[in-house]
């Protein structure tokens, strides 16, 4: 019995090491990752989530090293340019929603500067992209990943590193003020009460101006759930949009990290026994045309184990109208939204026929959620949507008219 018992602890143990996700880059404060790190205080549960009661919320407490030698920049990032931050682990709960964010006040507010809705991170943890506003100020900042799953507990996971801006002569004094705030929820009062779904891609409330969507389906969060994100109860509420540039988000597979781990010297307490995940299926990439600042030709999305999924990245003016990464938003109409040539509702008006779709030229489409239009998404390259209704939403391949993928609607 007591080698049974032995051998569980181990697997358990074993188990626990590769739980939940990470980021690896930029490398976070008390990382295994991070050269600044203490040998005696590197958090090797840096998978785990936060505290459901937001006790150690944000950053698991380790924002307090900012500005302090364990606490250094291990990124820099130039204004306007175009970066990337790498995601590892074991368990990636089938995806989610993610958001990158910053903060000029050590970790009391936080501006969201790319919103990922859907497959992030993937099975393998995945390199996702972002841009750093060009009027972001120079100097060092938190930047922060933060990971709301799908599967598993309702949980708030968050990491955060040092890094350091340069190419700016942006002012620090109320630094990205007209980005929203980060959006919290499932950390008790840190989050106003605010939860999401579970088995459901969470759609932010604001996501700011750059957001990738993998998940046409993603459902509105639960409870107080405005523009929040202050790390001591101060933030301003300001979720006005910023004038933005369309950022193809590329979502790959991670390159081996250069920098090389701390051993493991001690085990956290308690038992994570992960489940076994289905083989990963094979990867579906879509083409995109729009201009990116990234310096190579990669295509745009890998998805990983999710059939035919479409990313859709769009960006949002100063007037609040927002357009496709692959076609310019329609002109905002009134329209009945039914059929593949029904007119545009303009983003963010109300609608009564909760779940419908609108299908708008036949390469673009909208949904009414949570009782208002969306914006304006693309479908894929190479594919139209046919008429529209409450019940279901079809796509179908433009040469073949070959039906492929059909959306069903959540009411």
């Amino acid at each position: 019995m007591k080698v049974f018992q032995s051998l569980a602890l181990a697997f358990g143990f074993a188990g626990l090491a590769k739980a939940h996700m990470e980021m690896t880059y930029p490398a976070p404060f008390n990382s295994k990752y991070n050269p600044f790190a203490a040998s005696g205080s590197i958090d090797y549960s840096m998978t785990a989530p936060l505290d459901a009661s937001g006790s150690n919320f944000p950053c698991k407490g380790y924002h307090s090293l900012f500005g302090t030698a364990e606490g250094a920049a291990t990124a820099t990032f130039a204004a306007g340019g175009t970066f990337n931050m790498t995601i590892a682990g074991g368990a990636f709960h089938n995806g989610g929603s993610c958001q990158a964010s910053l903060s000029f006040d050590k970790g009391k507010t936080w501006k969201v500067i790319h919103s990922y809705i859907g497959n992030c991170p993937l099975s393998s943890g995945g390199s996702f992209d972002f841009t750093i506003p060009s009027d972001t100020p120079a100097g060092e900042a938190i930047f922060a990943w933060t990971w709301f799953n799908k599967t598993g507990n309702r949980e708030m996971y968050m990491n955060c590193a040092a890094v350091n801006i340069t190419g700016s002569s942006a002012k620090r004094a109320n630094a990205l003020s007209s980005l929203p705030d980060m959006f919290v929820a499932n950390v008790g009062s840190a989050g106003n009460g605010c939860a999401v779904t579970q088995e459901a891609d969470v759609m932010f409330p604001n996501p700011g101006t750059e957001v990738s969507i993998a998940d046409s389906n993603a459902v509105a969060p639960d409870g107080s759930c405005g523009s929040s994100g202050s790390g001591s109860g101060s933030g301003d509420s300001n979720t006005s949009a910023a004038a933005g540039t369309t950022v193809v988000a590329t979502y790959t597979q991670p390159a081996a990290t250069t920098a090389a781990p701390a051993d493991d010297t001690t085990v956290p307490g308690g038992v994570f026994i992960t489940v076994s995940q289905p083989a990963d299926s094979a990867p579906t990439t879509v083409a995109n045309s729009a201009p990116t600042s990234v310096a190579n030709n990669a295509p745009t999305t890998v998805v990983d184990s999710a059939p035919t999924t479409t990313l859709v990245t769009m960006t949002k003016s100063a007037g609040g109208s927002v357009s496709s990464a692959s076609a310019p938003a329609a002109s905002a109409t009134s329209g009945s939204g039914d059929g593949s040539s029904g007119s545009s509702h303009t983003a963010g008006t109300a609608c009564s026929n909760e779940g419908e779709w609108n299908c708008v030229g036949g390469t673009k489409f909208q949904r009414c959620a949570s009782g208002t239009w969306s914006v304006l998404m693309a479908v894929a390259d190479g594919t139209t949507c046919g008429s529209s209704t409450a019940e279901a939403f079809a796509i179908a391949s433009a040469q073949r008219r070959r039906t492929f993928r059909s959306f069903r609607a959540r009411v």
